[in-house]
């Protein structure tokens, strides 16, 4: 591509629109913003593809987040490190897997594994 990086944008509130309203932007992505921390997370395979993000949708985004495609919700009591940390592994991974939408293959995992059978 003439030696330019391949640079994508995040979608506006419209999403006909990059979010920071560039008129010579050729392609968008879905996006969420971080709730714990102040970052832009896009599609994994959004990053296979491209060399850049925008940085000044990125900027836009964590400003003001209308175009993300997931509710932002602030940490409270019951999601902070403290709550995570007295998680066993197992309702850690299923968190994940709750939040990925990929349960099945975490039911299919737990299948597998022997069963600890202390009396």
């Amino acid at each position: 591509m003439n030696g330019q990086p391949r640079v994508i944008h995040l979608k506006g509130a419209s999403e006909l629109e990059p979010k920071c309203g560039a008129t010579d932007a050729t392609s968008t992505t879905n996006w969420v913003r971080g709730a714990s921390f102040a970052e832009v997370y896009v599609p994994a395979e959004v990053v296979g593809r491209v060399d850049v993000v925008c940085r000044r949708c990125q900027e836009e985004a964590i400003s003001n987040d209308t175009g993300s495609d997931d509710e932002v919700v602030a940490d409270d009591e019951e999601t902070s490190v403290a709550a995570i940390a007295d998680m066993s592994d197992a309702d850690l991974l299923a968190e994940i897997a709750r939040r990925m939408g990929n349960e099945e293959a975490l039911s299919e995992e737990e299948r597998k594994k022997p069963k600890d059978h202390r009396n």
